[in-house]
C-alpha cells in the first residue's frame, strides 16, 4: 500500500525527518552556551614574543667577578667601559647581519679558470671579511702583545665578541700562537746578531740569520697589528692522513736548497727561506691565512720533526708552492674554509733548532687550546642568555611564567654553575699563561695586588697540568649545557633561528671545539704524561706537586682566610666546603702517587675530571672568600658539598618536597639574580 499523500508520525529516527526538520534539530552541546572560538591562521591566533638579550657583559656578573681577581681597579672601570661597547657592537645588526652572511654563503674553491688554467681562487663570504677586521680592530690578538690590560684583557674581549664571531676568532688563536712562538725568536734589539747565533757560524750563515730575524721580525709586527691594510693571520698545519693528532706519522718533508743571494723579492723586505717543502695537509683551517706555521721531517733531523714558517704568497701574487685540493664539508664552522692542501716546492724558514718541531709547536698548541676554551665558555654564556630570555617569555601550563618552574630553575642554575666554574677555570689558565710570559714580555700590566688569588712560584709548571684539563672540561661542557639550552626552548631551538637567537649554529660550531687542538683522550694522554714524567735519572717524578701546591696555599693559608666582610653562615659553610674539597684531594692524590702511568691513562676520564673538579672548587670558594656575595657562596656550596661539578653526584637526585619551594627560591637568585614570587603570584605574572 502506497503512503504517498500520508504524513508520518514517527519521529525518532533523524534519516526518516524531513531536511528542514533535521537542520532544526539542536545537537546536545549546541544547547549550551557556545565560548567564541576562533581559529587561528597564519596572521591571528597566538604569537611568542621572542626573547630579547640584553648587553652581554652588564649581564655577565660571572665575568665581572672573575675579572676583578686578576686586574687592579684602576684598570678594570676602563675595561669594563670598552668590553661594555664591545657587547653592544655584538649584538648590534649590522654584526648579526654579517655573521648571518658568514653562515649563508659559505667558501667557495674555483680550482681552474675558464681556459683551464690552475687559479685555486678561494672566495669568501663579505661577513666573513667583515667580522675578521672588526675582531682585529678590537684587538683580538694585539691586546695580548700591545695592550694595557694584557692576556685578561684579550681574553675578556675575545669571550664577548666570540659568539657573534663566525669563527674568525679560529684565525685569531693561530694567529696569536704564531706570533708567540716568532718572537721567541727575534734577537732583543739590544742583542747582536752575532752573541744571538754561534760566533763560528760562516758569513753566510751569519747573513741569512740577520735575513731571518728580519723576515721573522716583519712577520710578527704584522700579525698583532690592528691596521687593515698590514696585519697578517696566520694557519697552522699539523695534521696529515697517517695520523690524525698523532704528527710522528707526518710524511711532509723540508730540504734545505737556499737560493742565491739575487732572489730577493720585489718589496726588499723580505726574502724567501732556504727550506723547500713538499707533502700532504689533510686539514687546515684559515686556508685564507697570510702565512702558516707547519711540521715536516727534515734529512738532518734524525727522523725528528722541524718546525717552519712559510708565508702563503710571493710579491707576485702567486702562490708559495701551495695547491688547494678540496674544502672540507663540515657539521659546522661552516664559515670557516678549511682545505686539505698539496705541498710542492714552498718556501720556508725554520724555527728553532732541527728536530725539535714538537716543542716548538707546543708553543703554539698552549694558546690555541686556551682560545679554545675561551670560545667554549663564550657559547655557553650565549646559550644560556638565550636560554634564559626565552624562560622569561614564555608561559606554560595553568598559565605561569616558565622561568618561574622549579625545575626549569634548577636545570639552568646547573648549567649556570658550570658556565661559571669553567670561567673561573679558564681565566685562571689565562693568568698563568701571562705570568708564563712576564719575563719575555714585561710590559703586560701587574696582576690584581689586592687578589687573595695565591699566585704558584712555577707558573709554567702548573700551566702545563692546566691546559688540556681546561680545554678538555670547557668543550666537553659547552656542548652538553648547548644541547640543554637548545632543548629548553623545545622545537625553536632545534631549527636554524635569526641571529642572536640561534643556538643551533653555537652547537654545530661547538663539537668541534673537543676535536680541534687535541681531542679528549689525546689531551689525557698529555696529562698523564706531565703527571707521571721520568726524570732525567730515569725515575718518576710527581708531576702534580705544583697542583699540590695551589690547593695547599690558596686553602689553608692565613692570607686566604675568610674576610671580615663575609657572615658567619656564610664563612661556615666555606670553612666546610674548604674541608671537604682538602680531604677529597688529599684521597685522589693517593691514587695519584700509587697507580702506574697505564693504571692512570686507562682511567684517564676520573683523573681528568676530578682534577678539574678540585681546581674549580679551589677557584669557587676563593672567590666567595672575598666578599661573601650569596650566590658565590651558594656556587661553591652545591660545587665541592653537593659535588655539583661531578656527573651524576649528589644534588641531583632526592631533593624532599618541603624543599622543592627553597631550592627554587636559590635557583632563582642564582640564574637570574631576583626573588622567585610567591606561589601564588606566579600565575598572574
Amino acid at each position: 500500500m502506497s503512503n504517498s499523500g500520508k504524513k508520518s508520525t514517527f519521529t525518532g529516527s533523524p534519516q526518516n525527518q524531513h531536511p528542514s526538520q533535521h537542520n532544526q534539530q539542536q545537537h546536545p552541546h549546541q544547547q549550551q552556551q557556545q565560548p567564541n572560538l576562533r581559529p587561528s591562521s597564519g596572521d591571528a591566533g597566538f604569537f611568542q614574543d621572542p626573547p630579547r638579550l640584553g648587553n652581554q657583559f652588564e649581564e655577565d656578573v660571572g665575568l665581572k667577578r672573575v675579572l676583578s681577581l686578576y686586574l687592579p681597579p684602576a684598570l678594570l672601570k676602563p675595561l669594563h667601559k670598552e668590553l661594555g661597547l664591545l657587547a653592544v657592537a655584538a649584538l648590534s645588526p649590522q654584526v648579526l647581519h654579517w655573521v648571518e652572511d658568514a653562515e649563508a654563503h659559505p667558501p667557495t674553491l674555483e680550482s681552474h679558470d675558464a681556459f683551464a688554467n690552475r687559479s685555486d681562487n678561494l672566495r669568501t663570504s663579505e661577513g666573513w671579511r667583515r667580522l675578521a677586521e672588526l675582531g682585529a680592530h678590537q684587538g683580538i690578538v694585539a691586546e695580548g702583545y700591545e695592550g694595557r690590560y694584557g692576556r685578561i684583557g684579550q681574553f675578556a674581549k675575545y669571550y664577548i665578541f666570540s659568539p657573534s664571531s663566525a669563527l674568525t676568532t679560529c684565525p685569531f688563536a693561530m694567529t696569536d700562537g704564531a706570533a708567540r712562538l716568532l718572537s721567541q725568536h727575534i734577537p732583543h734589539p739590544a742583542t747582536s746578531i752575532q752573541s744571538f747565533f754561534s760566533l763560528n757560524s760562516s758569513l753566510s750563515s751569519r747573513r741569512e740569520a740577520e735575513i731571518k730575524r728580519q723576515v721573522f721580525y716583519n712577520a710578527h709586527f704584522r700579525l698583532i697589528s690592528r691596521d687593515q691594510s698590514a696585519r697578517w693571520t696566520s694557519g697552522q698545519w699539523m695534521t696529515e692522513r697517517p695520523g690524525g693528532s698523532d704528527v710522528s706519522k707526518s710524511e711532509t718533508v723540508a730540504v734545505y736548497s737556499p737560493l742565491a743571494p739575487s732572489s730577493q723579492m720585489e718589496d726588499g723586505t723580505e726574502e724567501l727561506g732556504p727550506w723547500v717543502v713538499d707533502g700532504y695537509k689533510f686539514f687546515s683551517s684559515a686556508t685564507d691565512a697570510d702565512m702558516t706555521i707547519l711540521l715536516a721531517r727534515t734529512p738532518g733531523g734524525g727522523g725528528k720533526l722541524s718546525a717552519f714558517y712559510a708565508p702563503m704568497k710571493l710579491a707576485s701574487g702567486e702562490r708559495n708552492g701551495v695547491r688547494i685540493v678540496r674544502l672540507k664539508r663540515k657539521l659546522g664552522t661552516r664559515a670557516l674554509p678549511t682545505a686539505e692542501l698539496e705541498l710542492k716546492g714552498m718556501r720556508a724558514w725554520m724555527i728553532g733548532e732541527e728536530g725539535e718541531g714538537i716543542k716548538q709547536i707546543a708553543t703554539v698548541l698552549n694558546i690555541t687550546r686556551v682560545h679554545n676554551a675561551v670560545s667554549a665558555i663564550s657559547f655557553m654564556r650565549r646559550g644560556l642568555a638565550i636560554a634564559k630570555a626565552y624562560s622569561k617569555v614564555r608561559i606554560v601550563a595553568k598559565n605561569r611564567p616558565l622561568w618561574t618552574i622549579p625545575l626549569h630553575l634548577r636545570t639552568l642554575a646547573h648549567l649556570e654553575l658550570y658556565q661559571r666554574a669553567t670561567t673561573h677555570l679558564t681565566f685562571f689558565t689565562i693568568h698563568l699563561l701571562s705570568l708564563s710570559e712576564s719575563s719575555t714580555t714585561p710590559s703586560l700590566p701587574s696582576p690584581n695586588a689586592s687578589s687573595p688569588l695565591h699566585t704558584p712560584s712555577t707558573p709554567h709548571q702548573l700551566l702545563r697540568l692546566l691546559t688540556p684539563i681546561t680545554k678538555a672540561l670547557t668543550a666537553k661542557l659547552a656542548m652538553s649545557t648547548l644541547s640543554e639550552c637548545a632543548e629548553s626552548l623545545g622545537g625553536v631551538g632545534y631549527c636554524e633561528n635569526e641571529e642572536p637567537l640561534n643556538i643551533a649554529r653555537l652547537l654545530r660550531d661547538a663539537q668541534v671545539l673537543s676535536i680541534w687542538e687535541g681531542t679528549t683522550n689525546v689531551l689525557i694522554t698529555d696529562l698523564i704524561s706531565s703527571l707521571k714524567r721520568t726524570s732525567r735519572a730515569g725515575g718518576e717524578e710527581q708531576g702534580w706537586v705544583p697542583f699540590n701546591e695551589f690547593v695547599e696555599e690558596n686553602l689553608g693559608s692565613p692570607a686566604t682566610a675568610t674576610t671580615s666582610r663575609v657572615g658567619e653562615v656564610e664563612a661556615e659553610v666555606l670553612e666546610r666546603c674548604k674541608v671537604a674539597l682538602w680531604e677529597e684531594w688529599k684521597e685522589f692524590e693517593k691514587i695519584l702517587e700509587t697507580r702506574s702511568k697505564e693504571e692512570l691513562t686507562a682511567g684517564g676520564r676520573v683523573v681528568l675530571w676530578t682534577l678539574g673538579w678540585v681546581l674549580c672548587g679551589v677557584l669557587l670558594i676563593i672567590d666567595a672568600r672575598r666578599d661573601g656575595e650569596r650566590t658565590a657562596v651558594e656556587f661553591a656550596r652545591r660545587w665541592v658539598l653537593e659535588k655539583a661539578g661531578i656527573w651524576g653526584a649528589l644534588g641531583e637526585y632526592g631533593v624532599l618536597e618541603g624543599e622543592v619551594e627553597k631550592r627554587a627560591r636559590a635557583d632563582c637568585w642564582a640564574v637570574f639574580g631576583e626573588k622567585l614570587p610567591e606561589v601564588k603570584d606566579r600565575a598572574r605574572l
